[in-house]
């Protein structure tokens, strides 16, 4: 069962307004093998997600991660970068594949951020629960032995060890039984 639930701070969420031009921060967790934090971060614009990702970022290596003391917590803390608009995509490839304190995804034409919305990106980068599996299940026949095979595997000598003759001798034989039949 996946867990999500938001973590109020508001001295944070203060100090991290004035210091960068953001909309919207929030600061979550998901419980799934373990505690996974989860920031939500919106610049006021594209300029300023171009201009102050990398210096956020860093910020929150040395004001937010260094207090997780769980590895597994570390190496799956995740930053989405959201965006109301569509992000060039070199400035997201380069926020996207930045290996540096966490895993960065960029999320565009996000207009607000609610609940559902944040379970929905949850679903579709950590959890991977929206995926669709549907098999097929191909109705089984019954065995039904084939009678010359059979019999060309019975003349077979029984032993461990067959001769590479005779085992081509009965490739021969199984191969000429189906071209007669083609």
């Amino acid at each position: 069962m996946v867990s999500y639930r938001e973590i109020k701070n508001e001295e944070f969420d203060r100090e991290i307004k004035q210091l960068f031009p953001i909309d919207d921060f929030i600061v979550g967790e998901l419980i799934f093998g373990g505690i996974i934090p989860i920031v939500l971060v919106r610049f006021n614009d594209l300029d300023s997600l171009s201009k102050n990702w990398k210096e956020f970022n860093s910020y929150l290596a040395s004001e937010y991660t260094i207090s997780i003391k769980d590895e597994y917590s570390k190496w799956n803390f995740y930053i989405f970068y959201l965006s109301k608009d569509i992000v060039e995509k070199s400035m997201k490839y380069e926020i996207e594949n930045n290996k540096f304190s966490s895993r960065k995804i960029v999320i565009e034409n996000l207009t607000s951020i609610s609940e559902v919305e944040i379970n929905n990106i949850i679903s579709e980068h950590i959890t991977n629960d929206n995926i669709q599996v549907d098999i097929e299940k191909n109705k089984v026949t019954k065995f039904i032995k084939d009678s010359t095979l059979s019999k060309i595997i019975d003349m077979l000598p029984k032993t461990k060890k067959i001769d590479e003759v005779e085992l081509q001798n009965a490739l021969d034989l199984i191969e000429k039984k189906y071209k007669d039949e083609i």
